[in-house]
């Protein structure tokens, strides 16, 4: 057996062993599915042997990662409490939410949901009075509406409070010159933001199948960074196009205040954009399996837990696997069509292939129409980002410069709004 299969089935068991300690299943049920996959899969009776081994360890980290995470706090109890904002906060029309890190005497990370005014930030130290309650979905337990008091501003990273601070204000930058649904898409596109979205228009996305384009997944990065891609072939030659595309990325990243999460979405864009590059589909698969395995090994739970997680790699995998069976079947030339729609249009579809389950199990909804809203509105979004982002940036220099470059910028966005709307009635 070669060195990249032995390293990728190495992270492979260990990624089993993690699925299974995250779903529940017996240890014993556990290593006897790894032992019959592996016999399937590998010839070598010793690497039989060794993967089930990995497999069992990937099952024990698992325990050992949720054993260290435990928490301190009572559930259900009216208590007062203190801690950090240690992520931005997400603020809205009507209330914000703030994740808290706990300090002494507890132990533990809580969701607070609270109103939009007084609005705290990232890096505030606040006294919390108000009862602790166990979140349905399995992730950060929930405070509703408590009562709530600043000790604090300068408890965070000050280079994130920094990147934070310059997103705001590019956000404000675009709030000053855009049209207000207009200026809400926008922020979204360029940095997730939600804040400034109508329940409407929130409902509208969902049901067009276009809120990935918000959401900073790896599903939103990895097809923007194919279409930027696809885009700029038609300007520069495909290697620059290539480059430019994958130093977008990391741009995008730190833009976007390197959350966590968007981290995450930028890694797997990038290695969309290598594995396109090189065209080496085995490489791609030691790629992807070994990039979650480095994930898992930080925060093991995100396979079973994160949606988000299982989304960014599901997309990828359809893109990478389906669509090379869609390009062969229906002909598809690098080039594609105008703007490689037709190229577009089927990785879009292979993405949405692979994502169907997830998107059926999680939400119960899938639109049936989501392909159509997504070719006729991805084909615009390199664009729409480009002109958004020079009218946020022009608006540190001039706002006459920034209305300009924001009436263009409305035309796309018009436009786009116009698409998610009209995808979102009910077509059958």
């Amino acid at each position: 057996m070669h060195l990249h299969d032995k390293a990728f089935y190495t992270a492979l068991f260990f990624i089993i062993g993690i699925a299974a300690a995250g779903l529940g299943i017996n240890v014993w049920l556990t290593l006897s599915i790894a032992l019959v996959a592996a016999f399937v899969a590998i010839r070598s009776k010793t690497f039989v042997a060794l993967s089930v081994v990995i497999t069992f360890l990937g099952f024990f980290y698992f325990n050992f990662y949720a054993l260290s995470q435990e928490e301190n706090f009572p559930i259900g109890e009216k208590i007062t409490f203190e801690g950090t904002v240690y992520s931005q906060p997400r603020h809205g029309l009507k209330s914000q939410q703030l994740d808290l890190e706990l300090a002494d005497p507890y132990k533990g990370k809580v969701r607070i949901y609270t109103d939009s005014l007084p609005r705290f930030e990232y890096g505030d130290y606040l006294a919390i009075d108000g009862a602790i309650e166990e979140s349905p979905s399995g992730r950060l337990n929930i405070v509703s509406f408590p009562k709530i008091e600043r000790i604090g501003t300068t408890n965070g990273s000050f280079a994130r409070s920094k990147l934070f601070a310059l997103k705001n204000r590019m956000i404000q930058n675009i709030n000053a010159v855009l049209p207000p649904e207009h200026a809400a898409l926008m922020a979204g596109i360029l940095f997730g933001e939600r804040a400034e979205f109508t329940d409407k228009f929130e409902e509208a996305m969902k049901k067009s199948g276009t809120t990935h384009v918000v959401a900073l997944s790896g599903y939103n990065v990895a097809i923007i960074g194919i279409t930027l891609s696809t885009a700029l072939a038609y300007l520069v030659k495909r290697k620059y196009a290539f480059y430019a595309s994958l130093a977008a990325i990391p741009a995008f990243v730190i833009m976007t205040g390197a959350e966590a999460s968007v981290v995450r979405a930028g890694i797997m864009g990038i290695i969309l954009l290598l594995a396109e590059q090189q065209s080496r589909i085995y490489s791609f698969r030691n790629a992807v399996t070994l990039t979650a395995f480095i994930m898992l090994l930080f925060n093991p739970t995100l396979l079973v837990f994160d949606t988000g997680f299982q989304l960014s790699f599901a997309a990828l995998l359809g893109i990478v696997y389906i669509y090379p069976r869609f390009k062969k079947r229906f002909k598809i030339s690098e080039e594609g069509g105008v703007l490689g729609w037709k190229r577009n249009l089927f990785q879009t579809l292979s993405a949405q292939v692979a994502v169907l389950p997830i998107a059926l199990t999680t939400f119960g909804y899938f639109s049936p129409t989501a392909l159509f809203a997504n070719v006729l509105i991805l084909e615009f979004i390199p664009v729409t980002m480009l002109f958004g982002f020079l009218t946020a940036v022009l608006g540190f220099f001039s706002y006459g410069l920034s209305l300009t470059m924001g009436w263009l910028t409305s035309v796309f966005l018009g436009y786009e709004i116009f698409i998610i709307n009209l995808f979102s009635l009910n077509w059958l």
